[in-house]
């Protein structure tokens, strides 16, 4: 147990770390750019504006992992990351993969962008007409949308939290859907909301 607090506290020290050599970076951008916008290169000055908001949305997505669950029901959290995403728009996404048995899972929060906004692909899907074959569900008082396969044992859920949030359970040799829910329920939506 000693073991894993160490671990706990290092890796909390190295996002930190890392959250501040971002932050300054992002600050010293903005410099940059206010000294170019006065020396009128505009082109410059957009280069270093960018740069500043792709540290800044490295800075989020760090943050973001915070609602990443850790694992319990059974499930074992075996890697956590996070990404800014400029492809499709602005907006970041963090990534929990899990083991419970001999079923894997992907849990994904994507905030901004195309993806936080229509829902994952499977709003993607939605956008464009074409038609989900999926079920609107209830996942700790938030509107889902649940696909499961019996014959081929996966299944997505997504949830979306608000206009900006999504998050998305899939699952791999999974039994049944209650395993997706179940592990989306370790999501606190509320605060997740309330912080994006």
């Amino acid at each position: 147990m000693k073991k894993l607090m160490v671990i706990i506290a290092v890796l909390a020290l190295g996002l930190s770390l890392f959250a501040e050599d971002a932050k300054g970076e992002a600050l010293q951008a903005i410099d940059t750019a206010k000294s170019f916008i006065n020396k009128g290169n505009y082109g410059k000055a957009r280069e270093e504006l960018e740069y500043a908001m792709a540290k800044v949305n490295e800075i989020l997505g760090a943050d973001l992992l915070k609602y990443i669950p850790e694992g319990s029901n059974g499930f074992k959290l075996t890697n956590k990351n996070a990404t800014s995403i400029n492809v499709l728009g602005s907006g970041m996404t963090a990534i929990g993969e899990y083991e419970k048995g001999d079923s894997s899972f992907t849990l994904t929060i994507s905030v901004g962008g195309v993806l936080g906004q229509s829902g994952g692909l499977l709003g993607l899907a939605n956008l464009f007409g074409v038609a989900s074959p999926g079920k609107t569900i209830r996942v700790s008082g938030y509107t889902a949308t649940l696909e499961f396969d019996e014959a081929d044992e996966d299944g997505t859920l997504m949830v979306k939290v608000n206009d900006r949030i999504t998050v998305t359970v899939n699952g791999s040799n999974i039994q049944n859907s209650d395993l997706l829910k179940s592990l989306a329920e370790q999501v606190d939506f509320s605060s997740l909301e309330k912080d994006y």
